[in-house]
Formats: structure tokens, C-alpha cells, sequence
């Protein structure tokens, strides 16, 4: 099937280019509609994060590049701020290439250096750019852009003023003026004031690793990210978030291990939903689906004991469709009606995708041997992992 679209900006653009991104996304597989909840929980745990997200790097050389746009040093003219911004970012991605050839996680690595990527490094971090108070104003790039050259254009209407006929020296306050607006849109590191494209590379400097997680621990504090960075845990050791939970969840505040007990609880769920949404795709002829069914058979009163409203409650989703749908799942498993409990399944795929687009409805279609929707949450764990590691390594590296 080929998609198509229209669009009138270029801000348009970018928002149908997230979407088809997130079907794109590991894990993002999502055949019976939960997404919203594992989303939701992925926010409370990991805010500013993004499955699509590669290194930790990103947060910083983007607003770099932002910053000296705000400060005048690109022009006054929005749209072509913007397009200089854009071939700032893919000058950074052949610089980091050159600088770092081994290294994974370089955007652009496969296009570069004759063409660029459609989804850029600012709009994969710029939610995390915000959500940590690396930008301080809560806005899209072209809005800032936009305010950044409206507010160089007051103060510098203010100089005006105050020189009369004067006014004819009025570079130093330009410059003056892009500086102070800039420093009014972004809080960054030093290393910005030297020059930071002299030795650019995907690893943080020391001073880079302590002033992302200071944006972190202050900018998030309640969250799981910002817990396990102040107490620098080891999250390589960790294979699933569940895994976590059981090391230190008796250890984190009581509202965190509060929610990671119900991400828990509603994961186990989701997993005996998904391998059941296997085993009937395949007419019990899928061996794994089989083999994982027989394991949670023997152990359902776990498995699906999750306090749906709860869950619904804790996180403000309001999505009564959803709701029904796992209420009606989860009874009809504890009660061992697997007619219904298969029912609901089917349902609920047409229910959000329609009949004719359902895979239930078109078993024939699919191989036996496939796993189709995912297993286990990760609610974004792994992505945040590299995060975590990038700032630990970083910081270690000024004391070798």
C-alpha cells in the first residue's frame, strides 16, 4: 500500500512524518490499541525521551545550533534561519562522521554526507530539549525562531531610540541584542562559548555529562530517569523493566514504586493479550504462542491482576473504549472463557481498525512462524538507557 499526502508547511509536514516514524518504531507494533497507556507510562518514567533517540549528544548540539540562530548569527529572516539551521544540523552529522567513524547512533550515517535525513536531530530531541529547561519557552522551532527575531527586533528598536542620530553605530548592539535574546531561550553548558565544532564528537565532555543531568535530576525530579541517574545505577545489568522493579523498587519513593508496580502489573497483561492475539492469529499452530500460552495458563490469576482503573486513574487516561476493552479481556481470562476472551480480541482490532484491515479477520494471510505486536513493555527503558550510559561514561571520563 502507498501513502500520500498533502502538505501546507512545513511544520505539517514534520507532524505526518512523526506519525509514520512511530510505525516505524521498535516495539511500537500495537494491534489492539494500548499504546496510549504504555505511552502515558513511558512519559511518567522517562520524560523527554524517544525510542527514535540515539545518543545523549543530540540534547546539547541541537540547542548549539538553535542558540546561535536566536542570537542573530543566521540572519533576521525566519524562513532562512530555518534552512541554515537545517544545513547546520547535517554539517554537524558529516563532522561527527568524520570525527567519530565507529561510533553508532550518528543521524544520517546511511545518507550522509550527499543527502540528509527527512526527521531531524531537533525534531527527535526537541521534546527532551524543552521537557529538561534546556530551552526555557515551551514552543515549536519556528515559533522560537519567530519570537527570537521578533525580540531582537524590540530591543534593537530600543537602541534606536536611545541613540537619536546616533543610531548609525548600531552593530554592537545588534549583537548585544541577539546575545541577550538567546540567553533569555536557552540554558546551555560552556563548552558552547569555545568552540564546539572544533573536535565535535558523539561522546558528551565532562562538563556536558554534569550539566545534562543536573537538567534532568531538577527539570524531572519525581521521575524514574532522574532516580536512577542521582543514584547512579547500573542499568546495563537490566534486561526488562520489570527487572528494575524487583531490584529497586523497594527503594524508590513510595509514589514512583507505586506506578512501577501497576506498569508492572498492566505489562503481565498486556503480554498475556499479545501472546493469546498470536496463538488464535495462527490457530494454536504458532509454537511459540503455544509453548508461552501453556506457561500462562498454568499462572493466569497473575498474569492479568492489574487494577484496570488504577491504571486508568494514575496515568488520567480517559479513554472509555480502552477500558472496556481490558475489562472485558481481563474477566473473561480469570474466568477461563477463552471464546470471549478470543472475542474480545477480534473486537477490539476491528474496533480500531476495521474489518477489512484487521489481521484476525485475515488469518490466512500470515505465516505460522511469525510473532506479530511485540511481547513485553519496555516503556522506553532501553532508549533511556543509552542515555543514562552516555552521561555515566562522560562523566568518568574526566577522572581517567
Amino acid at each position: 500500500m502507498q501513502l500520500g499526502w498533502v502538505d501546507f508547511s512545513k511544520e505539517d509536514r514534520e507532524k505526518v512524518l512523526d506519525v509514520m516514524n512511530l510505525l516505524q518504531e521498535q516495539g511500537a507494533v500495537d494491534e489492539i490499541g494500548i499504546g496510549m497507556i504504555r505511552d502515558a507510562f513511558a512519559n511518567l518514567f522517562f520524560p523527554g525521551t524517544s525510542t527514535v533517540q540515539t545518543v545523549a549528544k543530540y540534547f546539547l548540539i541541537v540547542p548549539y545550533v538553535l542558540k546561535e540562530a536566536t542570537e542573530g548569527r543566521y540572519g533576521n529572516e525566519p524562513a532562512k534561519i530555518l534552512r541554515r539551521v537545517d544545513q547546520e544540523e547535517k554539517d554537524c552529522g558529516i563532522r561527527l562522521l568524520q570525527n567519530c567513524p565507529g561510533e553508532d547512533g550518528i543521524i544520517g550515517r546511511r545518507v550522509l554526507p550527499a543527502n540528509w535525513v527527512a526527521r531531524k536531530p531537533s525534531n527527535i530531541y526537541w521534546n527532551g530539549i524543552c521537557t529538561y529547561g534546556i530551552c526555557t519557552r515551551d514552543l515549536t522551532i519556528p515559533e522560537l525562531i519567530r519570537v527570537a527575531v521578533f525580540m531582537q527586533g524590540q530591543k534593537q528598536l530600543s537602541a534606536l531610540g536611545n541613540k537619536g542620530n546616533e543610531a548609525a553605530g548600531i552593530d554592537p548592539d545588534d549583537v548585544d541584542a541577539g546575545r541577550e535574546t538567546a540567553l533569555q531561550l536557552f540554558s546551555v553548558p560552556d563548552d558552547y562559548y569555545g568552540d564546539w565544532r572544533a573536535e565535535l564528537s558523539v561522546q558528551l565532555t565532562a562538563s556536558e555529562a554534569g550539566f545534562l543531568r543536573n537538567k534532568i535530576e531538577t527539570s524531572v525530579p519525581a521521575s524514574l530517569l532522574a532516580y536512577l541517574l542521582k543514584n547512579r545505577i547500573d542499568v546495563e545489568k537490566y534486561t526488562s523493566f520489570a527487572a528494575i522493579y524487583e531490584d529497586i523498587g523497594a527503594a524508590v519513593p513510595p509514589e514512583l514504586a507505586r506506578a512501577m508496580q501497576l506498569a508492572c502489573d498492566f505489562n503481565r497483561l498486556v503480554y498475556t493479550s499479545r501472546v493469546r492475539y498470536n496463538y488464535i492469529l495462527s490457530d494454536g499452530q504458532n509454537a511459540d504462542a503455544a509453548a508461552e500460552w501453556q506457561t500462562i495458563a498454568a499462572n493466569m490469576a497473575h498474569m492479568v491482576s492489574v487494577d484496570i482503573n488504577d491504571v486508568m486513574q494514575t496515568l488520567q487516561v480517559n479513554n472509555g473504549r480502552l477500558k472496556r476493552f481490558l475489562t472485558r479481556l481481563q474477566t473473561a481470562l480469570i474466568a477461563g472463557d477463552l471464546g470471549e476472551a478470543d472475542q474480545a480480541l477480534l473486537d477490539r482490532e476491528i474496533e480500531i481498525k476495521s474489518r477489512s484491515r484487521a489481521k484476525l479477520c485475515r488469518r490466512d494471510d500470515f505465516s505460522n512462524d511469525i510473532w506479530i505486536g511485540g511481547r513485553y513493555l519496555d516503556y522506553r527503558f532501553f532508549s533511556a538507557r543509552r542515555i543514562i550510559t552516555d552521561i555515566y561514561r562522560d562523566e568518568e571520563a574526566e577522572h581517567v
